[in-house]
């Protein structure tokens, strides 16, 4: 494999649940520096790749590898499922956002003034930044998602995954945390996220990965987003309005 251009590889990963196979026998390149959409239908193994990745889950068998860029191990950023955070841990947007910071910092040195600043300018650029100091319960599903993608832009990853980002915010909120996404592309960074909605696909992404256990495409957006492609992960009629 090539390493200076791919982000993530993933060869022959299986991952079961009580024996039963949720990814067979995956193998997946994904470039640097693009917007890649993980797709597929629901129970298809996308948050299972994902956690996969992150090491946060067990494999049966395979291998998951992020080359280095520049010799160096890179930064991985990760914005969970809305659904998989406590909303009740009694802490701040603010404090939830520094967080992120521990990636850098190593668990034992705490945040400095410098690390509560940068915090404080991710707030700013996902808009959170009057809620700073609101217990993280008190905001809406898609303020809750914004301080999220925040506490991992705090990270300065090289990669972020994530899962869902756009679950649960109003269009308002899924422009501006898309224009966060297409800023990162521009910087060089690598995103890849769980997505739903085939509409804006297009639109939104560089590349996708279609899965269904198995993957079923993987490539450009305009060579693989495909009537036959949509059918096949999805296994239903033919997907209209897609060419």
């Amino acid at each position: 494999m090539n390493d200076i251009n791919h982000a993530v590889e993933v060869t022959r990963l299986t991952v079961a649940y009580d024996s039963k196979p949720v990814l067979s026998d995956v193998d997946l390149e994904l470039p640097r520096g693009m917007l890649t959409a993980v797709m597929g239908p629901n129970g298809a193994g996308k948050t299972t790749l994902i956690k996969a990745m992150l090491g946060l889950i067990p494999k049966v068998e395979g291998q998951i590898s992020f080359p280095k860029i520049n010799g160096r191990k890179p930064c991985i950023g990760y914005v969970p499922q809305s659904e998989s955070v406590d909303w009740d841990f009694p802490v701040s947007v603010l404090d939830v956002v520094t967080m992120g910071c521990y990636g850098r910092l190593g668990w034992v040195r705490r945040p400095k003034r410098e690390d509560r600043e940068l915090a404080i300018q991710m707030l700013k650029k996902t808009g959170m930044e009057n809620f700073a100091n609101r217990q993280i319960s008190r905001l809406s599903g898609g303020q809750q998602q914004r301080a999220f993608i925040a506490r991992a832009l705090a990270q300065k990853a090289d990669i972020y995954l994530m899962d869902e980002p756009f679950k649960g915010v109003d269009k308002s909120t899924e422009r501006s945390i898309i224009e966060i996404l297409k800023e990162l592309r521009r910087e060089g960074k690598t995103v890849v996220a769980v997505h739903h909605d085939l509409s804006t696909v297009s639109d939104y992404f560089d590349w996708v990965t279609l899965i269904n256990i198995g993957v079923v495409a993987n490539g450009e957006v305009k060579k693989v987003f495909t009537d036959e492609n949509l059918s096949l992960t999805y296994r239903a009629a033919r997907v209209g309005g897609i060419s």
